[in-house]
C-alpha cells in the first residue's frame, strides 16, 4: 500500500484513492492509520461508537479493514459481545491503541456486506422518480433495475431493512419522487411530511 507524502492517497500504477472527504477533513485517514498499526501489532483498540442505539464503549480485536463502495468498515471481534462484528469507521468518534495485546482468532470469515437500504430481504417497496434524478436513481438501484414509462417517469422495485431511510430520503426530493406501496410506508411518508410542516407553522 503506496500513500503519497501527505498519507492522503493510495498509489498505484493505474489506480489513485483519494482517503480525503469532500470537506478535507483527515479524520478517516488518522483512523485508517491507527487501525492498520493496531492490526499489525495484535493490540485491542478502544472507541467510542455511534449505532442505532446511540454512543457506546467497545474494545475490539481488529482483524480487517474493509473498503465497500464508498465507505470504510473495521471487521473485528467485540471483546463484550464475544463475537466478530463490522463497524462503520465514520461512526467511529473516538479511537484509541491499547496496550493489550490478543491471540489471532482462527474461526472466522470475512463477511459479505449488505446494504441496509437496497438488499435481497426486507421490506418490499416500489418508487417512482422523475426523470431528472436519473442519476441518483442509478446511484441507488443500478441502471438494470429501473423502467421507464413513455412520460420520463422512472420505477424502481427493491427490498430494504431501513424504511425510515427511505423516508428521510425522499421526502428530500419533493414532488419529483412518490413511494407506490406499500400503503404504510405511503401513509408513514405522510405523517413525516405532516410533522414536518408543523415545525414551520410555529
Amino acid at each position: 500500500m503506496r500513500l503519497d507524502d501527505n498519507n492522503k492517497m493510495l498509489l498505484e500504477n493505474d489506480i489513485i484513492i483519494d482517503f480525503t472527504t469532500w470537506n478535507h477533513n483527515n479524520a478517516l485517514i488518522e483512523k485508517i492509520k491507527r487501525i492498520r498499526n493496531a492490526i499489525a501489532s495484535k493490540v485491542q483498540i478502544e472507541m467510542r461508537y455511534h449505532s442505532e442505539t446511540g454512543y457506546s464503549q467497545k474494545i475490539v480485536e481488529p482483524y480487517k479493514l474493509i473498503f465497500k463502495q464508498e465507505n470504510w468498515y473495521l471487521f473485528g471481534f467485540c471483546t463484550k459481545n464475544k463475537d466478530f462484528r463490522v463497524y462503520k469507521l465514520n461512526r467511529i468518534v473516538e479511537l484509541h491503541l491499547t496496550d493489550i495485546h490478543f491471540e489471532e482468532r482462527l474461526d472466522y470469515e470475512i463477511p459479505d456486506l449488505k446494504s441496509d437500504f437496497v438488499n435481497p430481504t426486507g421490506q418490499a417497496i416500489t418508487v417512482q422518480m422523475d426523470s431528472s434524478l436519473e442519476f441518483l436513481a442509478i446511484d441507488f438501484f443500478g441502471a438494470e433495475n429501473i423502467q421507464k414509462d413513455g412520460n420520463g417517469n422512472l420505477t424502481a422495485k427493491f427490498h430494504t431493512e431501513d424504511v425510515d431511510w427511505v423516508i428521510s430520503t425522499f421526502s428530500g426530493f419533493g414532488e419529483k419522487a412518490e413511494i407506490l406501496s406499500p400503503k404504510f410506508i405511503r401513509d408513514k411518508m405522510k405523517n413525516f411530511l405532516n410533522q414536518a410542516i408543523k415545525r414551520y407553522e410555529t
